[in-house]
């Protein structure tokens, strides 16, 4: 399936109203993005609502999230509820037995289609980015995970076990990084770095161990400490500090993506690397020592930028989903 024509005519509308329609949800930490289409591919409306990511927001804040962006997108369209036939929803960190059941229970409860089909973003995303053909994504937001697939079909991924034992080279890596960074440099245990004045400002506090306190009561959660990603990124053109912490973000990056290229027997093959995630705005610092290191293991893969929107991975799957079907 190419690229999708996101524009409503008047004809498709009118086309619609005897169609079976497909959703695809990409539930993230930071935003949850809802595209709903035709069985045939053609997507006709977009919505958007807040992050859909449970382990962060809570079971009710995800399904409401994902029932918003869901309903926005249908009310674009002017479709009804009805006519939905077919939702793929994929969201991060439903790895275990547990966390797949837990998903499942509170996607149950949005009622956004007939059918609810819940898959890992990992999979949305290589979908929309290498259309089923091998590749590696490399997906990194609040949190990081890598997976690919090679010419035999064969899946592998690698990272994405959440905040607290992993998710490097994610923006809340990052911004974790730049916290200890400060208040190594306020112990005496570690360089001088500008960090210490932005993140004071950043928090409106006179002294550092005010930011901590912020965060231990709970004020400043994981996407609070995600967000200072930018600051370190602004900062790294005249900070060693942070530019240590964007090269060895990156490095982090190329890890997981020459782990899966290895498991899956590619090291050697020409295929895309696609980055997806809004940590990569961080710029050259942290992309010159990704493509460096990825040289140095795959050193025919292409590294580029993922230019399309990663719902139409699992707006695919949807679609695929209801032409096995019929």
């Amino acid at each position: 399936m190419g690229y999708i024509n996101l524009q409503v005519t008047s004809m498709v509308r009118a086309a619609l109203r005897a169609d079976r329609c497909v959703v695809g949800v990409d539930g993230g930490a930071t935003k949850t993005v809802a595209l709903i289409g035709t069985e045939d591919g053609t997507v006709l409306a977009r919505g958007r609502s807040g992050s859909s990511n449970y382990h962060n927001v809570g079971s009710a804040a995800a399904s409401r999230a994902i029932k918003e962006a869901v309903t926005e997108a249908r009310r674009r369209a002017g479709i009804g509820a009805s006519k939905v036939e077919i939702a793929a929803v994929a969201l991060a960190g439903v790895d275990s037995s547990r966390d797949r059941a837990s998903a499942l229970r509170f996607l149950r409860n949005t009622k956004i289609a007939r059918r609810t089909l819940m898959i890992h973003d990992s999979l949305a995303y290589l979908r929309a980015a290498t259309h089923g053909r091998p590749g590696v994504i490399v997906n990194s937001g609040t949190g990081s995970v890598a997976a690919g697939t090679n010419k035999a079909g064969d899946y592998a991924r690698s990272g994405g076990w959440g905040y607290l034992v992993d998710d490097e080279g994610s923006s809340y890596d990052i911004g974790m990084k730049a916290l200890r960074s400060a208040i190594r440099m306020l112990d005496g245990r570690a360089p001088e770095t500008k960090l210490t004045v932005i993140l004071m400002r950043r928090f409106r506090v006179k002294r550092l161990e005010d930011v901590f306190s912020a965060i231990y009561s709970g004020k400043v959660g994981v996407d609070g400490i995600a967000a200072l990603s930018p600051l370190v990124s602004a900062s790294a053109a005249t900070d060693m500090v942070s530019r240590e912490i964007l090269n060895r973000a990156g490095v982090c990056l190329a890890e997981l993506a020459c782990a899966v290229a290895k498991r899956l027997g590619m090291t050697h093959d020409t295929f895309p690397i696609v980055l997806v995630g809004g940590t990569y705005k961080s710029g050259k610092y942290l992309l010159q020592p990704l493509k460096a290191r990825v040289r140095e293991e795959c050193p025919r893969a292409r590294v580029k930028i993922m230019t399309v929107e990663p719902a139409l991975g699992a707006f695919s799957i949807a679609v695929s989903e209801l032409e096995k079907r019929n």
